[in-house]
């Protein structure tokens, strides 16, 4: 996910004129400019855009929106994919964070991989394509103990920290703290950021804990959105099947898992069992 301050700098960045112009050739025309659609097979310009109201729209087919619904369409992107296309454009850092799903798919998307590397072969796709800027990496899509397997020298070294989402944060944030340490690296240069059913007084006794040792983050995200006396809905949207194939969450809380298939759930335990009792 990017969060809303960050999409509003990719928005205001993103001129529309110069968004479209990429790929249609535009001529002025009064305030506006036009060209031909690029979504239907346009014989004559009726594709506007307004430089004013920095939007564009085909008078003939109806496509058309901001910037970031034209390189939606234009591009079969989703909306934050388009938004990540945007920044790249004009130089913007995107912030967001690691999500189970890149894990879960890119780990397990192809069933010739052991699923039980899921976290290798997500964090070297990561890092080759950011290179050194690599942020935060989510430890408990396949379990923290299964991800700490992978997360060594080089990736430790090379991401700014790591969030925490299901389990104890403390029994979390004490192991991933003896794992720098383990490996020669000092975590008061490391972030450690919880992201697990947090409200501001735990967050408080999470930073009270940590804050001598190593930098502490947030991310609150229920209990400020809901500022009703109503309990909030404990919803939560996770793929179950990549390229066709079954993917699973395996969290550190019990219960917190997500996959349909409790074969392909069996399978994955019994993978990740057998790399930590024989993989070393």
């Amino acid at each position: 996910m990017i969060d809303q301050p960050t999409i509003d700098r990719i928005l205001d960045a993103a001129n529309i004129v110069d968004v479209v112009s990429e790929f249609v050739t535009l001529r002025k025309r009064g305030v506006n400019y036009v060209g031909l659609c690029p979504f239907h097979d346009d014989k004559t310009p009726s594709f506007y855009v307004s430089p004013s109201k920095n939007i564009c729209k085909c008078f003939a087919c109806g496509e058309g929106g901001t910037a970031v619904h034209f390189i939606m369409k234009h591009e079969q992107l989703g909306y934050f994919d388009a938004l990540h296309y945007l920044a790249k454009k004009y130089n913007l850092t995107p912030v967001g964070t690691m999500a189970h799903e890149w894990i879960m798919c890119v780990g397990q998307g192809n069933h010739k991989h052991n699923p039980a590397y899921s976290n290798w072969y997500a964090l070297d796709a990561w890092v080759r394509e950011y290179g050194v800027l690599n942020g935060i990496a989510l430890t408990d899509a396949i379990t923290t103990d299964c991800f700490l397997r992978d997360f060594q020298l080089t990736y430790a070294t090379l991401f700014s920290g790591v969030r925490h989402d299901s389990g104890d944060p403390v029994e979390w944030g004490e192991k991933m703290i003896a794992h720098y340490q383990k490996l020669g690296i000092n975590p008061a240069g490391k972030t450690l950021l919880f992201s697990d059913s947090l409200d501001f007084a735990r967050a408080h006794e999470l930073y009270e804990h940590f804050r001598n040792r190593t930098k502490v983050a947030f991310g609150i995200g229920t209990y400020i959105s809901n500022d009703t006396e109503v309990p909030a809905l404990n919803i939560v949207m996770k793929t179950t099947l990549c390229n066709g194939m079954d993917v699973a969450k395996i969290s550190d809380t019990p219960g917190k898992g997500m996959c349909k298939n409790p074969d392909y759930v069996h399978y994955l335990k019994r993978c990740i069992d057998w790399r930590m009792n024989h993989d070393r």
